[in-house]
């Protein structure tokens, strides 16, 4: 037997690899900080957990509208400022996004990316046949420039991807900047595909979300916000005619998100307590970003993140050879090459891991560093 000829250009995801060889280091008995997985490293609050619970014994336990729960749709609407009816839960924000590429990018069409960029979208345009346009953006602070963009544009991209707050590099853009890639996009017949998933999670700017335009599909949901990512709790924010597109891939892919997760995110919202979960743990968030730019900023050239929980590096050198370098040094970072063109000699960081762990890695990196000078 044999793969589908649509896979035949795609490869396992790096961050999962990376994953693995730390893992395998830890049953050698080698003592590794792992730097690569892009999750927070809190638990779910326990407001989350008893509320789950108390709907799980409510019988919360059955499928749910294809749409979501009403009442956490409604909590959604009311906090974006959109319609109950342009909303949709989904199981997870990866479901939304796969749910908004087979929707949207036509087979031949082209894909604008902005590089660098989470690693998945370059994997959606390679399953939907498209070809990949990536936009460099390292001397623009990694956000795109929306004239770079329009000189790409044309009526064959059939879909914009924008992640802002972004991963790999914590860039926030402006408002006016994604506006006027909203607009161009528009112009050409495109569909923008914003990825918000870390738009609760910033320092010092807050991010604009695209929702409410007519040619934006909103990815968003929880897994980052509330220490959730286990639980599959995503959403899309569109157009009532965008969201009937996803809707039939929806149906047959994820169906609905868990009833009883709906059902304590609701909760938790109607009660005014998310922003306090949600604070406690950006607080921590800018401490260790804080922390880790102060200390690799007087190593390497760094721009200090906006958002998000993750560093971009040029370490300059081959980012393979530097990760595998630093494994022996006790550090596990993730190599820039998935996030697209132009990244060989970038590395990502994660600082969601302790204080603690952080002060391990940063003086391994310091050891890495000085044995390389």
């Amino acid at each position: 037997m044999r793969e589908a000829e649509r896979l035949s250009q795609i490869s396992t995801s790096m961050i999962r690899r990376m994953f693995e060889i730390v893992e395998k280091a830890k049953k050698e008995g080698r003592d590794i900080v792992s730097l690569t997985i892009g999750e927070p490293d809190f638990d779910t609050p326990r407001e989350v957990i008893e509320r789950a619970c108390k709907a799980m014994n409510a019988g919360y336990t059955h499928y749910t509208s294809n749409f979501g729960l009403e009442e956490l749709r409604e909590a959604i609407a009311e906090k974006y400022g959109v319609s109950i009816s342009n909303v949709m839960v989904t199981a997870g924000g990866s479901e939304a996004l796969i749910n908004a590429s087979l929707a949207f990018i036509e087979e031949g069409s082209r894909v604008v990316i902005p590089t660098p960029n989470f690693l998945s979208y370059f994997t959606y345009a390679k399953m939907c046949g498209a070809k990949i346009e990536q936009v460099k953006t390292h001397d623009t602070n990694y956000t795109p420039d929306p004239d770079r963009i329009n000189e790409v544009m044309d009526r064959d991209v059939s879909v914009v991807f924008l992640n802002y707050p972004n991963n790999p590099t914590g860039a926030v853009i402006s408002e006016r900047d994604a506006r006027a890639i909203v607009e161009i996009a528009a112009d050409n017949g495109a569909v923008v595909v914003s990825d918000e998933i870390y738009d609760q999670i910033y320092y010092d700017v807050k991010p604009a979300s695209l929702a409410g335009y007519e040619n934006v599909v909103c990815v968003n949901g929880f897994s980052k916000s509330l220490a959730m990512t286990g639980w599959r709790i995503g959403f899309t924010i569109a157009d009532e005619k965008l969201l009937d597109s996803m809707l039939k891939v929806h149906q047959v892919n994820g169906v609905c998100a868990p009833a009883f997760a709906q059902k304590a995110v609701a909760e938790v919202m109607a009660e005014g307590i998310f922003d306090k979960l949600l604070s406690r743990m950006v607080s921590e968030f800018r401490k260790r970003r804080d922390y880790v730019y102060s200390e690799l900023s007087k190593i390497y050239d760094v721009i200090k993140p906006e958002g998000a929980f993750y560093m971009f590096i040029n370490v300059k050198e081959d980012c393979m050879v530097y990760a595998e370098k630093l494994l022996e040094y006790g550090v596990a970072v993730t190599p820039g090459l998935p996030f697209g063109d132009y990244n060989e000699t970038y590395v990502r960081i994660s600082y969601a891991n302790s204080m603690e762990n952080l002060k391990k890695a940063v003086d391994g990196i310091k050891n890495y560093e000085s044995q390389r000078a």
